[in-house]
């Protein structure tokens, strides 16, 4: 652990350990008098929150429970539970168990085992070997390696494989976790949680119960348990603008999160990060992963990069200067202003950026304070500002009447329409309307269908990028497409 000024600390452990520090945490303040209310947990997205949920639950500290039941349905947590379901009983497969795992990773066989498996609830493994035995041969090889992954799985659990163990082997070996990378590729924008996060959080909740046969009934118990709103806060960063807690946890500062996976802009990670670490009054904690801590951690404990000094630049620190006031109350950041940011800490703006400025606290210690981030300067709440500059228009941005956005999908450049695919794309599209009570063109149009028919995706990469195709309907009918291209002659 180290602690660079009073009011920060950072807090380097096992991915394992994070939720059970920040428990002991967030006990030593309730020991030390603080009320449940005045203390936050604050993570970049809600799934990360997971285990700090459940571990406070078992510690019986109320909290604000922001995730119920309901999040074991998402795409990648169900599926890993179900594989863990599948491993532990091969006598007693369940059908749904079943048609969850098997094209994650896309096998591209579902299509083809599905009919043989007609309408029984349970298999054993006899029996679907069996299945096997009756596909084609180019089927019949994925479906005996889909059973294959089963029985490695059945096989380390026997070998008394904990519960992390087995997620690893189902994340890793099977390959459930690229599967999840490829559906998260197809989302533009990192809001709410991603498969991969949702992954990243059942790890972590392994530790604190390893025991795989009781893993999910396990959760589900401590899930039911209701929040209570006088509890300690959880919540994701973007849900705390402008409040203040006395105490504040920032939860699993690690690489994917801070800046998140999913995002482009690291300058805008940084600054929802720089929100988490001011939302306290008195002391933030933030928790990372020690073996992939976010770079983010690094700017809060080491002297900030920075570019070569010129020849003949002052390296001397920068001399006090007077605040300067704008008319909108925010005080343009000039190096030499005294600043108050993060829990009472005070330091010296000694960088102005694009879109920050570098706070010098004391030697080796520095803090990247982005543009409207609340701070006190000369005991007055306040906000930074940079000096006003005159930009001009980005050559080749985009206008508003269009001039310069991206060029329209030239029908003339895609391949030629696979009939016969096209109108199996179109028998499919009518059976999943019916079952669903759509009309058809909520699934999918014609359109769309025909680009399928043509590109013929091998992947779900190659799938998210046919027009059409968001992430929603990638994750709901990714796999049935791809059997369909697949089995298609």
């Amino acid at each position: 652990m180290s602690t660079p000024s009073p009011g920060l600390a950072v807090h380097r452990v096992t991915a394992a350990a994070m939720a059970e520090r920040a428990v002991e945490l967030l006990g030593q303040r309730l020991t030390a008098g603080t009320e449940p209310d005045q203390l936050a947990v604050l993570a970049r997205v809600n799934s990360a929150l997971l285990p700090v949920q459940v571990a406070l639950t078992e510690a019986g500290i109320p909290h604000t429970g922001p995730l119920d039941a309901s999040v074991l349905g998402r795409t990648g947590v169900r599926t890993a539970l179900a594989y863990l379901r599948l491993g532990l009983d091969t006598e007693r497969i369940r059908r749904e168990d079943v048609f969850d795992t098997i094209n994650r990773p896309a096998r591209k066989v579902k299509s083809a085992v599905q009919p043989l498996l007609g309408n029984r609830a349970r298999f054993s493994m006899g029996q679907l070997e069996q299945v096997a035995d009756s596909l084609g041969e180019t089927h019949r090889d994925r479906f005996r390696e889909y059973l294959g992954d089963l029985r490695g799985l059945e096989a380390a659990i026997t070998d008394q494989a904990d519960t992390a163990k087995c997620l690893w082997i189902i994340r890793n070996r099977i390959g459930l976790g690229e599967a999840m990378d490829a559906l998260d590729a197809s989302r533009s924008r990192p809001e709410g949680s991603s498969h991969g996060d949702d992954l990243d959080a059942l790890e972590q909740l392994a530790a604190l119960q390893p025991d795989p046969a009781m893993f999910r009934d396990w959760l589900v118990e401590r899930l039911k348990v209701p929040g209570d709103p006088t509890g300690v806060t959880l919540s994701s960063v973007h849900r705390v603008k402008g409040m203040e807690w006395s105490h504040v946890v920032v939860f699993a500062a690690n690489q994917g999160l801070f800046p998140h996976r999913l995002a482009d802009d690291v300058e805008e990670e940084r600054r929802v990060f720089h929100v988490a670490v001011t939302r306290c009054q008195q002391q933030v904690d933030v928790i990372a992963d020690k073996d992939r801590a976010s770079p983010f951690v690094a700017e809060l404990t080491t002297a900030a990069d920075r570019a070569p000094v010129p020849a003949g630049t002052a390296t001397t620190p920068p001399a006090p200067v007077a605040a300067t006031h704008r008319e909108d109350g925010a005080v343009v950041a000039v190096r030499g202003l005294s600043v108050t940011v993060i829990g009472g800490v005070t330091g010296t703006i000694t960088e102005v950026a694009r879109d920050h400025a570098v706070v010098t606290v004391e030697a080796g210690v520095v803090l990247r304070v982005p543009f409207g981030q609340p701070v006190t300067i000369d005991g007055v709440a306040t906000r930074l500002t940079k000096a006003p500059t005159r930009r001009s228009a980005r050559p080749g941005a985009a206008t508003r009447n269009g001039e310069g956005a991206g060029r329209l999908l030239d029908l003339d450049d895609e391949p030629p329409i696979d009939d016969q695919l096209y109108e199996a794309l179109r028998s499919w599209r009518s059976r999943v309307a019916a079952e669903n009570g759509l009309p058809a063109y909520l699934i999918f149009h014609d359109r769309h269908l025909q680009l399928i028919a043509g590109r013929k995706p091998g992947t779900l990469r190659d799938l998210a990028t046919c027009p059409g195709v968001g992430p929603t309907k990638l994750e709901r009918y990714g796999d049935d497409l791809l059997d369909l291209v697949a089995s298609h002659p």
